[in-house]
């Protein structure tokens, strides 16, 4: 789902009744002092966080856990970006943090020992409302190279809670998080969204109409956030050169195609993107060329689906899967610490060769 940004309110929150119905039955006063929300990209888990946490601090809440009234002063200064009972360790917050560490201005998109420290800092403070003081990490996976020592910066935090601080965290890499942290919260998992529930949100957020709603929900796979930044013009673009790269490194191997710019401030976070979109590319080739244009899911690819069947003949099948194998062997390296730069050009070698065959 779409991550509300600092300063803004977050996004209605969609399905996940499940979730929703656990905390319900909790209370307030009955939640743990951590929680890992674990599941796909785009499904509510860092949205339902930020809700948690106005709703926690709301002074007149409808319901709980998602009925912030959005009035009254926490609400607004929760809403606002300024409360001092919500942290939030996004992307700003630790580039924040490694600069007042090391007194420079480089850039990082990973956790690290700098912001581990700073979170416990914040986290020893009393609350500002007088009631919980809560702690947003999204993207809890996305770790330094030196995992064990930002974690483990987090782990007595963590292995002996105090009253009055909660931990919401998200994944979508369980595996990823030293077992030693995973075991000192509680797992929460979040589910790929029905297509039903996109479109239904799409026509409620964007005034889709019922037809584009249906097309764009089926494109995103269960990520409502996915279907949201369909609409977003610098998403759009790097979805299309991702696929103009793609459809040119298949069907053109002994040309070098155009290829996304991964530009500097987040290039880890546009590969995971291009990688994301080359792996629904290549799916739509690979279940087309098996089953038929039926079963393509999105339709307006179908005339990239049949260059690429075209230039790979008869072994469409067999050559489409073996793409899709290399692009998952990318998502599994890009979680290591290989750089982007290399990691794109490995993955545009395998590609061409497997379609020079």
């Amino acid at each position: 789902m779409l991550s509300p940004a600092v300063g803004s309110r977050p996004p209605p929150f969609v399905g996940q009744r499940r979730v929703v119905e656990y905390f319900r039955r909790l209370g307030a006063g009955g939640l743990g002092h951590a929680y890992l929300f674990c599941g796909p990209r785009g499904v509510g888990k860092r949205t339902f966080a930020s809700v948690l946490a106005l709703t926690l601090h709301c002074e007149r809440p409808a319901s709980f856990p998602t009925g912030y009234c959005g009035q009254c002063p926490p609400c607004r200064r929760g809403i606002a970006g300024s409360s001092g009972d919500t942290i939030l360790v996004d992307l700003a917050f630790i580039r924040l943090a490694d600069e007042e560490a090391s007194g420079s201005d480089r850039k990082t998109d990973t956790l690290g020992i700098k912001t581990s420290l700073k979170v416990r800092r914040l986290m020893e403070l009393h609350s500002y409302e007088g009631g919980r003081l809560v702690c947003i990490v999204p993207d809890f996976d996305r770790v330094t190279p030196n995992r064990d020592e930002a974690y483990n910066a987090l782990l007595k935090e963590l292995e002996e809670p105090r009253p009055g601080k909660l931990f919401l965290l998200t994944t979508e890499r369980p595996d990823l998080i030293l077992p030693t942290v995973r075991s000192r919260t509680t797992m929460v998992r979040f589910d790929a969204l029905h297509e039903t529930e996109i479109a239904r949100a799409l026509v409620d957020l964007r005034d889709d109409t019922p037809a584009d709603a249906a097309v764009i929900a089926r494109r995103a796979q269960g990520s409502l956030g996915d279907a949201l930044a369909d609409h977003d013009t610098e998403r759009t673009a790097l979805r299309q050169a991702a696929r103009r790269w793609i459809v040119g490194c298949l069907t053109g191997p002994k040309q070098l195609p155009q290829a996304p710019d991964l530009g500097k401030d987040d290039p880890k976070g546009v590969l995971h993107e291009v990688i994301r979109q080359s792996r629904l590319v290549v799916r739509d080739f690979m279940a087309g060329a098996i089953a038929g244009e039926g079963a393509i899911v999105d339709m307006q690819a179908l005339d990239d689906c049949r260059s690429v069947w075209r230039a790979f003949g008869p072994a469409a099948a067999s050559k489409t899967v073996r793409c899709l194998m290399a692009i998952d062997e990318a998502a599994r390296i890009a979680t290591t610490n290989v750089p982007p730069a290399t990691l794109f050009a490995w993955l545009e070698m395998e590609l061409r060769s497997l379609a020079a065959m």
